[in-house]
């Protein structure tokens, strides 16, 4: 029976949405506040909807709709592939190297 690839949950989402930005998951809360009511928002309001994210794993609409918009963003996906080959690249090429001048030396 083949395994179905399930999707993402909404905290799932924040996550993947903070990484992608960059920022902490409380930054994508009061982005998102400030993308729905058009308003800077205050840390005491934002804290109790941040509480219930952490401790019982609920995303608010505003939240929701933020983390969608970013999601699809093409050019955030392509910056994130970028960024994924880079720090693969500068991980592994210089333990090759390293590798490579241990087995010659070991000739």
């Amino acid at each position: 029976m083949p395994f179905k690839k399930s999707k993402p949950t909404d905290c799932q989402q924040v996550f993947k949405a903070s990484a992608w930005l960059g920022i902490s998951e409380f930054q994508v809360f009061c982005n998102a506040w400030q993308a729905w009511y058009n308003e800077k928002p205050q840390e005491k309001r934002i804290e109790s909807y941040f509480v219930d994210f952490l401790g019982k794993d609920v995303v608010p609409f505003w939240v929701r709709n933020y983390v969608r918009i970013i999601i699809n963003r093409k050019d955030l996906h392509e910056k994130e592939k970028r960024r994924l080959a880079i720090g693969a690249l500068t991980y592994y090429i210089p333990l090759l190297i390293f590798f490579i001048l241990i087995m010659y030396a070991l000739l």
